[in-house]
């Protein structure tokens, strides 16, 4: 990505740049998603108990939740609409929810999805959709100038994803103890144990909390860098097929991206101000 992507200065980049960022990020998540859901995979076999859903029926079910959920992604990467993004949003708020609900320890894997849900919630922002008749929701999508205050807003939602989805992984290993993620960290040599990743989830959570404090540029750049090579181990352990785990949680490194965006965008503008202030005392 180059660094002229990364660094909007007027307006209208900022906002076509974030627009597709997040759109592509909340169409990765659903694709990943849908096609475990294809593949079938039995550690989802709890949630459709939690919902007593027997066993042989959700296995049936799998493959066609997962070709819809790979259909919504299509539909929003050719013609989105704030219907289909609102449906996203409850669909994946609904999928997180259903950890805990069938006894996933804690509330760690809701905020872990954090990067699922609320990238088609800032687009359904960017859209204007809650200012909005209803019948609005089902006609083409066009968005409204950002201004000052919806970018800010943006900024924050994007603050706030970051931190709960890091705080969140770093539950695994601090509190939930995942042997998932020893055999990841293993799978490139590191002598990983329960008390390694331990460290590596406190290590999580309090960088979750600084993003929370300061979201500052170099710390949000190491965070997707971090996040990026953390979630490749899927791949590193469990071969080529986990690039649809990768895949899923592309918003993991999405938001990171979105939120360098405005960064980058509100450092420039501040600059041109700055600049233009001497300018205008002169005269």
């Amino acid at each position: 990505m180059s660094d002229s992507f990364l660094k909007p200065n007027t307006l209208d980049l900022l906002q076509t740049r974030l627009h597709w960022v997040l759109r592509i990020t909340a169409a990765c998540c659903f694709i990943g998603h849908g096609t475990w859901g294809i593949i079938t995979k039995a550690s989802w076999l709890p949630f459709f108990r939690s919902q007593s859903i027997p066993d042989d029926i959700a296995w049936k079910l799998m493959p066609i939740i997962g070709a819809f959920d790979i259909l919504m992604a299509i539909f929003l990467l050719i013609k989105p609409r704030r219907v289909l993004l609102m449906w996203m949003l409850l669909w994946a708020l609904w999928t997180a929810i259903l950890r805990p609900i069938a006894g996933a320890p804690g509330t760690w894997e809701f905020w872990e999805r954090a990067g699922n849900y609320l990238p088609p919630f800032m687009l359904l922002l960017m859209g204007g959709a809650f200012a909005m008749k209803w019948k609005d929701w089902f006609s083409g999508y066009t968005e409204p100038k950002l201004t000052d205050d919806s970018i800010g807003v943006l900024k924050f939602i994007c603050r706030l994803a970051i931190g709960l989805l890091l705080i969140g992984h770093g539950g695994f290993g601090a509190f939930v103890e995942k042997d998932m993620l020893i055999n990841h960290f293993a799978s490139i040599g590191l002598p990983a144990d329960v008390a390694f990743i331990n460290v590596i989830g406190w290590f999580e959570i309090i960088l979750g909390v600084v993003v929370l404090a300061l979201p500052i540029l170099p710390i949000i750049w190491f965070v997707l860098i971090w996040k990026t090579l953390t979630e490749f181990l899927y791949i590193t352990d469990g071969g080529i097929i986990n690039i649809f785990e990768f895949l899923e949680r592309w918003g993991d490194f999405g938001v990171p991206v979105a939120m360098i965006l405005i960064i980058n965008y509100q450092a420039s503008q501040a600059k041109a101000k700055n600049i233009a202030a001497p300018e205008g005392q002169a005269t």
